[in-house]
């Protein structure tokens, strides 16, 4: 018999004769040297607490692998589809700068209509008559870009201004338009 095959006997016997000193407390009587047997009690906990640090010591630490729980996520941007699509409308061939420019006023055109239809309650029909007549917005600029009308007149100012800026009249006039449509959405809230 080995030392764990003794040790464990030894602590089924223990736990045995606790069992049944709790059920029959006379038992108890039989062992005269009360402070003796605690001692022995203890000594065979230190041995056994001893037994398994031992058996640890020998042994490779295994751990368990966890996942990294915070990732960082990279986020687009709000807007930046927007601008990088509005910063390639003058790039490329005749015919692709009209499509851009055409998916910038559409997509322009959608959002402002969501909205009307979200903060108004109306039809489709009912926000488009309201871009028409542009009563969404005062700013003249805003409502006749998204209606598809001519631009309104500009002050010498604004035009000197705009013709040594870094952006093209139409993308000035969207820039402007996604303004008012934020403007918009945000009167609401």
């Amino acid at each position: 018999m080995n030392a764990r095959s003794a040790v464990t006997a030894i602590g089924i016997l223990a736990v045995g004769g606790g069992l049944a000193m709790v059920f029959a407390p006379d038992l108890a009587s039989l062992f005269p040297l009360r402070d003796l047997f605690v001692k022995f009690v203890g000594l065979l906990a230190f041995v056994q607490g001893l037994r398994v640090v031992q058996a640890r010591r020998h042994t490779d630490v295994e751990g368990a692998g966890t996942g990294d729980p915070e990732t960082n996520v990279t986020l687009p941007v709000p807007g930046q589809e927007f601008d990088d699509r509005l910063r390639t409308v003058h790039s490329g061939p005749r015919k692709r700068k009209f499509r851009s420019r055409k998916a910038v006023r559409e997509r322009l055109e959608e959002a402002l209509i969501e909205a009307i239809v979200q903060r108004e309650g109306c039809s489709d029909d009912g926000a488009r008559t309201r871009i028409e007549t542009g009563e969404w917005t005062d700013d003249p600029e805003a409502a006749a870009f998204v209606a598809g009308h001519p631009s309104p007149r500009r002050s010498w100012r604004q035009w000197f201004r705009q013709s040594f800026g870094s952006e093209t009249a139409f993308q000035y006039r969207a820039r402007k338009t996604a303004d008012a449509i934020t403007r918009y959405i945000e009167e609401d809230r």
